[in-house]
């Protein structure tokens, strides 16, 4: 990884290696290294040279040049293979494309704590082939409750709604109390319960 000069007040939250990035600060696409700190994104490649010596060119935004909506970093984040992410600026865009979806994971995450403060992810575990099996499921579970619901047959009353994190990925469950709800990021299927969040699986 190529060194960076830092502020004073400023460290290294996470370095990606292979990013590829295209800005309007330089012509075309590049890759190189990004480097996620407090207070910047610094993208630094090396232009290759034929005849003399290479270049290392680094180019830093400010975190705080980051626009910002109702309280939320602009990040849009491609939910395909690509693992892309647009970062818009208050002036421009930075086109990232990052080597995994765990580094893109780690760095919108990264940004979006930064600049809010919350620890609340952004992007999490990337949905598999299962994990849109177990959506469909769930999708279907709930067609059917509603189809028992209008023929009659009601939850009983007093019935709460649920909310817990999943013991296998963490991701957000909800239902309703003494229900078993399956996990749409991780497939475990998990019994919803009011006071003690014991798993069913």
């Amino acid at each position: 990884m190529h060194s960076i000069d830092l502020l004073p007040n400023e460290g290294i939250i996470a370095q990606f290696d292979g990013v590829g990035c295209e800005s309007p600060d330089f012509k075309g696409f590049e890759r190189g290294e990004l480097t996620l700190t407090n207070m910047s994104l610094v993208f630094t490649y090396t232009q290759i040279k034929m005849f003399g010596k290479d270049i290392d060119h680094t180019f830093s935004w400010a975190l705080r040049d980051i626009k910002v909506v109702n309280g939320k970093p602009q990040l849009i984040v491609d939910k395909g293979e690509s693992h892309q992410c647009d970062v818009l600026l208050c002036k421009g865009k930075i086109e990232l494309r990052m080597g995994s979806h765990a580094d893109l994971s780690k760095l919108v995450n990264g940004i979006n704590k930064e600049i809010t403060g919350s620890d609340e992810d952004v992007v999490g575990a990337p949905k598999t082939f299962i994990s849109g099996i177990a959506s469909m499921l769930t999708g279907a579970t709930k067609e059917m409750a509603e189809a028992f619901t209008m023929s009659g047959l009601t939850k009983p009353a007093g019935a709460k709604k649920v909310s817990r994190a999943c013991l296998g990925c963490g991701a957000a469950l909800h239902g309703t109390e003494g229900t078993s709800v399956i996990c749409e990021y991780c497939g475990r299927t998990e019994q919803l319960e009011y006071n003690t969040g014991n798993s069913g699986a």
